[in-house]
Formats: C-alpha cells, structure tokens, sequence
C-alpha cells in the first residue's frame, strides 16, 4: 500500500472515529436521563483529573537544582489565587501560562 493512501485511510478512520465518539452520547442518553454512574463521573471526575495533572505537573520539577521549582509554584500560587477570586478558568489559564513562560525565560 502506498504512503498516501494509507494516510488518507488513517485520517479518514480518525475522522469517523471523532465523529461516532461525539455523536454516541446523544444517542445514549436521548431521553435525558442519565444514569448514577455517569452523574457520578461528573461531579467527582474534574476534581481528580486536576489532582492527576497537579501531581504529573509538579513530578518532574526538581526542587534541589537551580530555580528550585520557583517558577511552577509561584504559577501555581498565581493560578489558584486568580481562580478563587474571578472564578474564570480561561483567564486562570492564558494568565498562568503567559506568567510560566515568561518566568522561566527570564529565570
């Protein structure tokens, strides 16, 4: 099989498979009623992806060379500060990054 065609098979296969992946659910749960599994998964899963992603973030850091990790704890100060007080995950984020960067430029 030539190169082209087996990455025009592998988008295509991609494409169908995001696209039965966003629709599946609607299907699923057409009446509306979702089951205490799934309410389950929502209220409790953001909360332990995000203690996931802290512990993944903060595992590589390491603490004994030179900045000593200072720039991922102040972004995460910053972050946490911004999100308690606007309660706005997009500027918590873009603010966070843009702060992350720029500190370990210049640090």
């Amino acid at each position: 099989m030539s190169n082209n065609l087996y990455t025009f098979l592998a988008i295509i296969s991609a494409g169908i498979g995001m696209v039965i992946c966003r629709i599946l659910p609607y299907i699923i749960f057409a009446n509306g009623k979702l089951p205490k599994l799934v309410k389950f998964y929502e209220k409790y899963l953001p909360f332990s992806l995000m203690a996931i992603l802290f512990c993944l973030c903060l595992s590589t850091v390491k603490f004994s060379i030179y900045p000593y990790g200072f720039p991922e704890i102040l972004t995460l100060l910053i972050v946490g500060v911004l999100q308690f007080w606007k309660k706005n995950v997009i500027l918590s984020l873009f603010l966070g990054t843009a702060i992350y960067l720029v500190l370990i430029r210049y640090i």
